[in-house]
């Protein structure tokens, strides 16, 4: 059977999804979500990856960890698994190692152990923008060294741009400007064409939403921690998990906003917010001049025209009628990025995946620079050649002679006549 599995990697979450004979991708799930927070727990020989260690996590559990890509920056904090010391790095792949064994022995119905596996498993990483280059190699090498060779990185925005252009939303002549809201900050990728070759990009904190749904997600929290004093939430870091939450509310505008919302910690709590008041707040709000400075600075840096660039929005969180109504007063190209757009992407790499047979790509090795030195100085006689060694002379081969083969003496000077025909039938 030829199976892959892809893990989406960002700095609060994992997603997993994988395929299996060609057959249409599907979510990786282990409960109820294939979407799976990034915190751990490690007491003893017991590991959990996701949500219940999350709980642990927020009890000040001196075992649960949380924070994965800050905590790594420390090279001196470890955890204990199995009575060995291991880097808290680490932690990163065990988590994923354990929803791996999850598939081979729940979908795959493999009764046989990962370790057995590890070198030919068709493992993907895509990696979402708020993951830096250096965190990126630092999770490919966790797995090269634990052994996993048919290892690979999506190439998400190139097959993308392929999808969109195919679908005639992006042209091929013009640039291409992504931008797309992660936990509050704003990335801003500038490709030459929809061939996704890179020319800069920019991060601007605090600037990742819809000022509206930032102002939902305040009004939220606010109401929150007025209804339930006793909490300790840092209003910041929630305002930012509830960003996402908050842009799929304003789908639907109502007078009186409401329901349960469920902070960082995986606890619901519930809110009453109208819509009047966040209109009132959006009236005095004037905080997004620098995206349009941001925007400027990378055309013009690249000596791009705003009819060349198109403004491409690729998350929930910025993918409204009025962060784009704002953009399109000053740049003429403003596109949103569909779900369906989401789901054909995806499902055109998961055919990419499968018409390599699961398999990475041998790359060439890279030709080495060619040196260019001064010429040497021409010797007024060669030297030398140094005497050959006795050692370095080929050794002759004894080959075997064959027998030779005796020859009977009724037979040596005599020729050996054929024997007769038999007779004739009559």
């Amino acid at each position: 059977m030829k199976f892959c599995v892809l893990a989406k990697i960002s700095k609060r979450t994992v997603t997993f999804w994988y395929q299996s004979d060609s057959n249409p991708y599907a979510s990786l799930k282990m409960k109820e979500s294939n979407e799976i927070p990034l915190y751990f727990y490690v007491n003893g020989n017991d590991f959990i990856f996701g949500a219940s260690a999350r709980e642990r996590f927020y009890k000040n559990d001196p075992y649960a960890y949380g924070n994965y890509f800050e905590i790594i920056k420390d090279p001196s904090k470890h955890f204990i698994i199995y009575g060995n010391q291991k880097p808290v790095k680490q932690l990163f792949y065990y988590g994923i190692e354990q929803y791996l064994s999850h598939f081979l022995n729940t979908l795959l119905y493999k009764a046989d152990s990962i370790e057995s596996y590890r070198q030919q498993f068709p493992l993907r990483f895509l990696f979402d923008d708020d993951i830096e280059d250096n965190e990126k190699s630092l999770i490919e090498t966790l797995f090269q060294e634990a052994g996993y060779f048919n290892l690979d990185r999506v190439g998400y925005h190139h097959t993308l741009f392929n999808i969109l252009t195919q679908k005639q939303v992006l042209p091929n002549n013009k640039a291409i400007l992504l931008m797309n809201g992660i936990d509050d900050v704003l990335y801003l990728k500038l490709y030459k064409n929809s061939k996704a070759n890179v020319l800069g990009s920019a991060k601007l904190v605090g600037q990742g939403a819809d000022p509206r749904v930032k102002i939902l997600a305040d009004m939220i929290v606010e109401y929150i921690i007025l209804q339930n004093s006793y909490l300790s939430i840092n209003k910041e870091n929630e305002i930012s998990f509830l960003l996402p939450f908050c842009a799929g509310l304003l789908q639907n505008i109502n007078p009186i906003i409401n329901g349960d919302a469920e902070l960082s910690d995986g606890n619901r709590h519930w809110f009453n917010v109208k819509w009047k008041n966040l209109n009132d707040r959006l009236h005095y709000y004037a905080n997004d001049g620098m995206i349009f400075t941001a925007i400027d600075d990378l055309l013009k840096v690249n000596n791009l025209s705003v009819d060349n660039v198109i403004i491409l929005l690729g998350s929930e969180e910025i993918n409204t009628l009025y962060f784009s109504e704002k953009l399109l007063k000053k740049y003429h190209h403003v596109v949103a990025l569909q779900q369906l757009d989401v789901k054909d992407t995806m499902q055109a790499v998961f055919q990419e995946i499968a018409s390599t047979n699961y398999s990475v790509k041998i790359k060439a090795p890279a030709a080495a620079p060619v040196m260019t030195r001064p010429p040497l100085p021409t010797p007024k006689s060669p030297p030398p050649l140094p005497p050959k060694m006795e050692s370095s002379a080929p050794k002759p081969v004894n080959i075997p002679r064959l027998p030779e083969l005796k020859v009977t003496q009724s037979t040596k000077n005599n020729s050996v006549k054929p024997p007769p025909l038999p007779p004739k039938k009559s």
